[in-house]
């Protein structure tokens, strides 16, 4: 935590090194920590369609990713 959390946008960094303060879910993709939030009833689905990907390429994990992401 000591290299990233004063690296993240704002102060929310500071504050949880200095609180203690856990993030969870959507708060720690708001913070930047996380780049995409899939609710957890979603994550088998999730995990098979990883599965059956054809190819593994950058792109084609972070389409999928995308269509599992939560706005």
């Amino acid at each position: 935590g000591g290299y990233f959390l004063p690296r993240l946008s704002g102060k929310i960094g500071y504050y949880l090194a200095l609180t203690g303060f856990r993030l969870k879910g959507r708060d720690v993709l708001k913070a930047g920590i996380a780049t995409h939030f899939v609710e957890s009833e979603k994550l088998p689905a999730l995990e098979k369609d990883l599965i059956a990907l054809k190819s593994s390429s950058t792109e084609n994990i972070a389409d999928l990713l995308n269509s599992y992401h939560m706005k």
